[in-house]
């Protein structure tokens, strides 16, 4: 599917809310600002999860493009060990931090550190704390609203559903927690039961269903989890007349997998390796001296067996050379990332 030119914009852009215009580009390798090389510490929460990786490896990429080191660190969900990373990320001279936040008020220190030391922040789904830098927001609490609608249009209005719950102290999760929960308030969607996966994976959401089968049987008409680690260890949980619609979230191989052989019905695509691609061109940008827009807001994808084949591996993206710009019309401005063969 990855023709000689493919423009990845196509399928995720990033809308910023500015009132200026501005244009930029790259593609090949750029030259750091004076003598030093630029080095940009990213600050993960998890990076085994498979969305999470794949943002870690946008960003990489695009540091290797433009010729910037990368250290990662990895929290592990905790955010006394993320505190302590970002710490030790600012004594290692990193002239620009991306972090996704377990709990942004738990590490503000480190970030006050960061703004006393002249050093930029960008974060990913975070408005507590600060100061920062730039805010990479995805549509979490839409597009669990826009699930909610979907079990309403393909099951039922009043569908009966049960929700596996991310960590709430996660700002992106705790939004897709409550998107959905409005969502199927607004749709007429009856929730039986909530609980949060506190493991964030399919090994920790396969008990919590099966302790709502036992108790609430077919009754469960439908399953929405807020990754699709936890999605793909519901839908193990199926069998003869438990056969719920399962929904998912972040667009993982995985996911998709499920998705295309049918144990999943949906899933969200947040497009991460573009995310994390156009986290490290904005800390290249920084670390040049130019500015970058406040917040940046990027949309996700619907993804269900009618367009599923047409999503682009994570590899395939990888293996391809890319090249930003960002242009201005109306008062905003969106980030274009062209992928080549």
């Amino acid at each position: 599917m990855l023709k000689k030119t493919l423009l990845l914009a196509a399928s995720a852009v990033l809308l910023v809310s500015v009132s200026s215009c501005a244009a930029s580009t790259e593609s090949a390798v750029t030259t750091s600002a004076g003598d030093k090389k630029i080095t940009v510490g990213y600050s993960g929460a998890i990076q085994s999860n498979p969305n999470n990786k794949a943002i870690e490896d946008g960003i990489r990429a695009k540091a290797d493009s433009l010729g910037m080191d990368l250290i990662v660190t990895d929290a592990q969900y905790n955010t006394s060990k993320q505190l302590a990373d970002i710490q030790s990320l600012l004594n290692r001279n990193v002239d620009v931090l991306i972090v996704w936040p377990i709990d942004p008020l738990g590490i503000q220190p480190a970030i006050e550190q960061a703004d006393s030391q002249g050093v930029p922040v960008i974060v990913q789904d975070t408005t507590d704390g600060g100061p920062y830098t730039s805010n990479f927001q995805v549509t979490n609490y839409a597009s669990a609203q826009q699930a909610a609608t979907f079990i309403g249009e393909n099951v039922e209005a009043t569908a009966k559903v049960v929700q596996i719950e991310g960590v709430p102290t996660v700002g992106v999760l705790d939004a897709r927690n409550k998107g959905f929960q409005d969502g199927a308030k607004e749709t007429g969607l009856n929730i039986l039961a909530s609980e949060v996966n506190g493991l964030d994976t399919a090994d920790g959401a396969r008990p919590i269903v099966d302790a709502w089968k036992s108790r609430f049987g077919t009754d469960i008409q439908a399953i929405f989890a807020y990754n699709d680690d936890s999605a793909l260890g519901a839908a193990s949980a199926k069998a003869g007349d438990f056969n719920p619609m399962v929904i998912g979230m972040n667009g993982s191989q995985e996911g998709i997998d499920g998705v295309k052989d049918g144990r999943l019905a949906a899933t969200f695509d947040f497009h991460p390796v573009q995310l994390g691609m156009g986290l490290g061109w904005a800390a290249h940008e920084l670390a040049e001296g130019r500015s970058i827009p406040k917040t940046v807001v990027m949309e996700s994808t619907l993804i269900t067996a009618a367009n599923a084949s047409s999503w682009i591996p994570i590899k395939a993206l990888l293996g391809s050379q890319t090249s930003v710009d960002i242009t201005t019309k109306d008062g905003v401005s969106t980030l274009n990332v062209t992928a080549s063969k």
